[in-house]
């Protein structure tokens, strides 16, 4: 049984209204990955990244939040679920977000409330004094969101833009001491995201093949996508996930929020970046099946694969001290299908980045042994004023 949590008792795992919150969050990364896979250009991935930027900041937020609410009780409820109704009125403004009309608002306006209950939210927490020095700087972020919202279509992936880089430095500018980290509940909960993430990205895939006449895409293709997106999970699961609580756990309390906001906020922004990017590049890959691919879309599979490698590499950086080179290889290893997309076929780009990820997988087996003791980076800016 769980323990009773107080102000000061983080939570011990995810509870089922958690998990909730979490399918809405997914859908608002499907919908935005659903912008890319429309306008599969240079223009298209920078709107994506801004929009993925903010979101995943105030779902980062959230995972804090949670980890020091008590969810036995109703007032936490309701503003958990007022926060996901926001979360998914943002969802549902995305896809129109950079479009004439009113939608941009919308959407901004969504935001707001979001980030609002997620301050109210801490007040009557352990986190209240930490987001007395951060949430007035989340709701500037929020404010110039809405300046974006409102404002000319052409100027609003820069005014995004400036709000993401006000929400990267801001734990900078204000510090994160005042948080406390329930390292359980924290890896657990951003493990989920992730699978189902994962999950969600296949089930695009699936469905966008099955559009499909032709017997070799829609059978051949999808089992690729599924071999690559399995592929994916293993590297995260196998390894990452069952040692960052340990490594996590054995950094002092007083340095483990910034170890956490490191790991699970920044590093893992570039992870999930690559899991949309390669999701939205597996269905392009299925839709030129055995044609060389065009554009900027051929090059979709292997960036978000870069993207991710390099994001686990970060991960395990910012956890155990030390840059794991394998996957800093299989980030440089994966653009060859970048290539092979171009000049030959989808099939075979996809084929390629799976065994590279394969390889990474026997690599791994090969240099499995016992676990390194835990090393505190000692490098990181000191961020728990």
């Amino acid at each position: 049984m769980t323990p009773p949590q107080g102000p000061t008792a983080p939570a011990q795992s995810v509870r089922p209204l958690e998990l909730f919150f979490d399918l809405v969050f997914v859908f608002a990364i499907t919908q935005i990955a659903s912008t890319l896979a429309a306008r599969p250009t240079g223009q298209g991935l920078a709107r994506v990244t801004v929009l993925l930027a903010i979101t995943w900041w105030m779902y980062g937020g959230y995972a804090w939040l949670t980890n020091s609410l008590d969810l036995e009780r109703t007032r936490p409820r309701l503003l958990l679920l007022t926060g996901m109704a926001a979360f998914f009125v943002m969802s549902l403004a995305v896809p129109r977000a950079f479009e004439p009309g009113p939608w941009g608002l919308v959407l901004a306006l969504a935001y707001l409330v979001v980030v609002t209950v997620h301050t109210v939210g801490f007040l009557g927490t352990s986190g209240r004094l930490g987001i007395s020095r951060l949430g007035p700087l989340n709701a500037a972020s929020a404010l110039i969101v809405v300046a974006a919202g409102a404002g000319p279509v052409r100027e609003r992936v820069w005014l995004l833009a400036a709000a993401c880089v006000l929400q990267v430095v801001s734990p900078f500018i204000a510090g994160i001491g005042g948080f406390t980290v329930g390292v359980g509940h924290f890896v657990e909960r951003h493990g989920l995201a992730v699978i189902i993430l994962l999950g969600e990205s296949i089930a695009e895939v699936g469905s966008a093949a099955t559009s499909s006449d032709r017997l070799p895409p829609v059978l051949l293709g999808s089992l690729l996508a599924l071999a690559l997106s399995a592929a994916m999970w293993w590297l995260y699961f196998d390894r990452e996930e069952r040692d960052s609580e340990r490594l996590l756990e054995a950094v002092g309390p007083k340095r483990r929020p910034r170890t956490a906001l490191y790991s699970f906020g920044y590093a893992y922004l570039v992870m999930i970046l690559g899991v949309v990017v390669t999701s939205v590049g597996m269905q392009k890959a299925i839709d030129s099946f055995g044609v060389p691919s065009h554009g900027l879309a051929a090059w979709f599979v292997p960036l978000g694969l870069a993207l991710y490698l390099l994001g686990l590499a970060c991960f395990r950086r910012t956890l155990s001290g030390g840059w794991p080179v394998s996957r800093l290889l299989g980030a440089v290893a994966v653009c060859s299908a970048g290539p092979v997309a171009l000049w030959g076929a989808g099939w075979a780009a996809l084929a390629l980045a799976t065994a590279v990820l394969v390889c990474l997988l026997l690599a791994d087996a090969r240099a499995a042994g016992p676990s390194a003791t835990a090393t505190t980076p000692d490098k990181m800016p000191d961020l728990t004023r």
